[in-house]
């Protein structure tokens, strides 16, 4: 019940966010996904240094992905718009919210419209506001990762921005690891949906791992392998060893950005 009455207050908002700044959209985005969240029964543990973009150029925030539940922590942890799929757009509450945002849609069946599509995320960076993507293009169940789409990160080596990776792990209160919020295969919304209201004491990691400069990598491949590896390191941590990533390649060579004063 709370989480509908959440659910119903956020599509009257953001009916309306489209004329709202850019910061009052952020500081809502912010808040919702924190009470959706909340009446969820999942907790937000953000982990590492959390930077604020003051700079002319927005960062590429690139994370793994779970489950549905990772936007919201997301967009908890980085208010900002997000790239996401063409479909997204037409579903019920969900592309209410996604078009409120400022969400960046692409059609991933029309390899033409790529380079347009990262063109519209270069702008989006050179304009100071940082953007969302996920590059595994698809979910994982948390145990292992799949491999990083180059595509996007073009976007953060054109417009010279900062590529911050994310790593996203859920877990129990105690520790343990959880497939509970894994979102993958045949599984649907609803099913997904009380699964996740069912476990108790579901956790969300968010871990804000150290940018990397996108001018000094050697080219996207190498810059989407180094954020990729960054990452596995942090969510394969606990999982089996047979699950550990197959890359046997690591590309340690692209710079990090100098931390800047909160």
């Amino acid at each position: 019940m709370r989480c509908t009455l959440v659910l119903l207050r956020g599509w009257s908002v953001f009916t309306r966010a489209r004329f709202f700044s850019t910061s009052n959209r952020q500081r809502l985005a912010r808040r919702w996904s924190c009470l959706l969240l909340a009446a969820l029964g999942v907790r937000l543990d953000v982990r590492g240094w959390l930077p604020a973009d003051r700079g002319p150029v927005g960062a590429l925030h690139v994370a793994n992905h779970i489950s549905w539940i990772d936007n919201l922590a997301l967009l908890a942890t980085f208010p900002l718009p997000a790239v996401a799929k063409r479909e997204v757009a037409d579903w019920l509450m969900i592309g209410r919210f996604a078009r409120g945002l400022g969400t960046i849609f692409i059609d991933r069946d029309r390899l033409r419209s790529l380079p347009g599509d990262v063109a519209r995320v270069g702008e989006v960076l050179r304009s100071g506001t940082g953007v969302l993507v996920t590059p595994e293009g698809t979910t994982w169940c948390g145990a292992g990762m799949g491999r990083f789409r180059p595509a996007m990160f073009q976007a953060a080596i054109d417009a010279g921005a900062a590529v911050r990776p994310v790593a996203i792990r859920y877990r129990t209160e105690d520790g343990g690891p959880t497939a509970a919020a894994a979102f993958v295969g045949p599984d649907s919304l609803i099913r997904s949906l009380r699964r996740v209201i069912a476990t108790r004491g579901l956790v969300v990691e968010v871990h804000c791992l150290p940018a990397l400069a996108a001018r000094t990598s050697p080219d996207r491949r190498a810059l989407a392998l180094l954020a990729e590896y960054s990452i596995a390191d942090v969510v394969e941590a606990c999982a089996p060893s047979g699950s550990r990533h197959p890359i046997p390649a690591r590309t340690r060579s692209v710079a990090t950005v100098p931390r800047v004063p909160v």
